[in-house]
């Protein structure tokens, strides 16, 4: 496998890395991670499964986007990674990692697995879109070319690939990412409240959104429709650069021990996001028992076919409004959750996911053999 970070870098994809690589070597098979080099990487080293840190400089990391350039040592170390595995899988059309690892698998015959997490990120600077646009056509043309099957989370990205990019439907894969159901789950009523306790909270009604400060994410509009009836919380990283309300509690990025402690003690979720692929932080939410608001922009999501999500105009009044109707309502909160949970745990379970992929592995490897 190739990412372009893996972790403790925290992130969606670096937890889809994380989950699949360890679910393979439980299963017998043995894995190799090429990726970026952080401190702290190496711990998540075990004998079935290593991971190759390579050195990087992430330019645009103050802009929020996180797109690291390697050190020409990447080529040999790929070379002989790709040249030991069965199988290859890159995580994102357009990192300079995932193109060569592809290459290298052509080259080497190699089925490749490619998956792809967005397809296009708006942002709101015009020079990022530029670069963006032009690596979609270049380094993402390629490396969709290069790849035996793609793996999707969701339709929009199969849409994308598919009027974009001509893609065929028959080389699309859409396998939805996994919630880890025995960590991400409801707790009582009385187990919430002594962890409210423990995290220092009062009485007063909690919001909660986990991510990054960016400006898809519309962060701004979530402080814009604060009330004095209830608080925020936020957790990611980017939000030292600007002047929080007093009403807003803020955590750094948390691993998943600690991160389900956050979604068990809230009593909302709310992502106002204007673009999203996948959101697999409201899958957690949801898994863990909240309720969870999202806006119109983002109901093309399979979130919306559980009939649990609220989804709202994309303006403070609305959100607010939606966030006071459900803090006003809680034996209907307490159902959504209830049937949020079991949905996720349905539908959305690592489990499903990972034989998903497996599948994927073997029909491929069989073909190749």
């Amino acid at each position: 496998m190739t990412s372009h970070y893996t972790l403790p870098h925290r992130g969606g994809i670096e937890t889809i890395v994380e989950k699949l690589s360890m679910a393979l070597v439980q299963q017998g098979h043995q894995v190799r991670v090429v990726s970026s080099k952080i401190e702290g990487q190496s711990v998540f080293n075990l004998p079935q499964r290593g991971i190759i840190g390579i050195p990087a400089f992430d330019p645009f990391m103050r802009y929020g986007v996180h797109y690291p350039i390697f050190a020409p040592s990447l080529l040999p170390v790929l070379y002989q990674q790709v040249r030991w595995a069965t199988l290859v899988h890159v995580q994102g059309m357009l990192y300079l990692n995932s193109l060569l690892g592809l290459l290298l698998a052509r080259l080497l015959r190699r089925p490749a697995v490619l998956t792809e997490h967005a397809g296009y990120v708006p942002y709101s600077h015009p020079l990022l879109n530029l670069i963006q646009t032009l690596a979609v056509h270049t380094v993402g043309r390629l490396a969709i070319a290069f790849s035996n099957a793609i793996i999707v989370p969701d339709t929009i990205v199969q849409e994308i690939l598919e009027k974009q990019f001509s893609v065929p439907s028959s080389k699309i894969v859409r396998i939805p990412l996994g919630v880890d159901t025995d960590l991400f789950h409801p707790i009582s009523e009385s187990e919430k409240q002594s962890l409210r306790i423990r995290l220092g909270w009062d009485e007063r009604p909690k919001v909660l959104f986990v991510g990054n400060y960016v400006a898809r994410k519309r962060i701004p509009l979530l402080l814009e429709s604060i009330s004095p009836r209830f608080d925020v919380v936020l957790c990611g990283e980017g939000y030292t650069s600007i002047r929080l309300p007093s009403q807003v509690l803020l955590y750094p990025p948390l691993g998943h021990e600690h991160l389900v402690q956050l979604y068990q003690a809230a009593d909302l979720f709310v992502i106002p996001s204007k673009v999203e692929t996948f959101a697999i932080v409201a899958y957690e939410a949801m898994a863990c028992g909240l309720p969870v608001i999202l806006t119109e922009d983002l109901s093309h999501l399979s979130l919306r076919e559980s009939g649990q999500v609220q989804f709202v105009p994309a303006t403070a009044a609305d959100l607010q409004h939606t966030i006071h109707y459900l803090l006003d309502s809680p034996e209907e909160s307490r159902q959504i959750g209830q049937q949020s949970a079991q949905w996720v745990q349905a539908h959305f379970s690592w489990n499903v996911s990972i034989a998903r992929h497996l599948e994927i592995y073997q029909a491929l490897t069989s073909s190749y053999s």
